[in-house]
Formats: C-alpha cells, sequence, structure tokens
C-alpha cells in the first residue's frame, strides 16, 4: 500500500487518543508540541506519564471506557495497540467509521486498520526527517530513528546547517540556488547496513 506523506497542521485542533500504551505516550507528546488541543480516553491505569501531563493540563484525561460521542470534533485520532478480540473489533469497527466520515485514524501497529499511518520522527541539529516502512515493520521504524538520530546528533552537523542558513538570509534571491548547491558539496553521510544473522543465512527469525 501506497501512502501520501504529508505534514499536517494541528495547531489549536482537537485531538483524540484511545487507550495508552508507550507507543501511544510518544504520539501524546508530539501532538502535545504540534500545538494540538488532546483528549485522552483510557480505563484503568493510563500509567505515570500521562497522569503527569494530565496534572499539568497539557491533556484532557478521562479515566473510562470510549464511546462514540468522544469522537465529535475531533480533527485526528489515535488508537492504541489492541490484543484482544474485542479490541480488534473495535478497531475495525473505528476503521470503518472513519472511512465513511473521511477522518484521520491511526490505529498503532495495525496499518490495517488505519486511514494513515504516522511516519517515525528523527530531530537532530535543525534537521528533521520522516521513516515509514508503510506498516511492514514499525521495530525497523524506531531502530533507523534511534541510529540516524545518534548519527545526525554529531553537534558539526548543527553548526553547519546554521551556516547555511545564515548563507541563504544573505544572498539576493536570484543567487540562493546556485550558492546553496555549491555550499554543500563534500558534504556526505557515510554509514553502513548491519543486518542480523537470520536475515544473512536465509532462515526465518
Amino acid at each position: 500500500m501506497r501512502y501520501l506523506p504529508i505534514e499536517l497542521d494541528v495547531r489549536g485542533r482537537e485531538a483524540l487518543v484511545i487507550g495508552v500504551s508507550p507507543e501511544v505516550v510518544s504520539k501524546i507528546d508530539r501532538l502535545v508540541e504540534a500545538g494540538a488541543q488532546v483528549t485522552v480516553v483510557a480505563e484503568g491505569e493510563p500509567g505515570s506519564e500521562v497522569e503527569e501531563r494530565a496534572r499539568e493540563g497539557i491533556v484532557t484525561l478521562h479515566r473510562r471506557a470510549f464511546v462514540d460521542a468522544d469522537l465529535a470534533g475531533k480533527l485526528i485520532v489515535f488508537l492504541a495497540p489492541f490484543t484482544t478480540k474485542e479490541g480488534e473489533a473495535e478497531a475495525r469497527r473505528l476503521h470503518a467509521w472513519a472511512q465513511a466520515e473521511h477522518r484521520l485514524l491511526c490505529t498503532v501497529d495495525r496499518p490495517e486498520a488505519c486511514t494513515f499511518i504516522n511516519a517515525a520522527i528523527v530531530e537532530a541539529s535543525g534537521i528533521k526527517l520522516t521513516i515509514s516502512t508503510g506498516g511492514a515493520s514499525p521495530g525497523l521504524a524506531r531502530r533507523l530513528r534511534e541510529d540516524l538520530g545518534a548519527l545526525l546528533a554529531d553537534p558539526r552537523l548543527g553548526a553547519f546547517v546554521e551556516r547555511l542558513r545564515s548563507l541563504r538570509e544573505a544572498l539576493p534571491r536570484g543567487e540562493r540556488a546556485a550558492r546553496m548547491a555549491e555550499a554543500v558539496k563534500g558534504f556526505r553521510l557515510d554509514g553502513a547496513l548491519r543486518f542480523p544473522g537470520w536475515f544473512d543465512h536465509g532462515d526465518d527469525p
């Protein structure tokens, strides 16, 4: 399946998170950082991280079961990973709703129950990269995010980006393209891919 990569403006818009898991906490933080008004609906204990954000007024937390009325006015919805047949049925139902209503729904780790995929993001040294495997392996996306994040965290890269920014701002518009292309000549990202033994040997994990 192919997806259209976009960046969504959620400033001041309402977002809903149904259920809580370690994967979902990072989604909550990304929504908050982007300026969304986040509501979390979760039965049981939502966990200390979500509780803390609720106490600070960063998110609105409802400690109860999700009801359809929670969807009203929400631009974007995240559903935590499910582990039961009831959860799977609920995800299918919400997916059908999202398709019929043309709404944004991401069921974490279940691309078949999503209307969009929330790509992994690397942010370091003034650079933002998005990484997606099209739902094939969220674990691989996380691994790439961690490794690329460590590589791009080199402080020299941040200094290089700032020099490029200053140069671009100082150049007349008509000279920018050529001068900026010349400025990045010689920059290169060197790396090596290493695969697990089962793959190199042609086995299954």
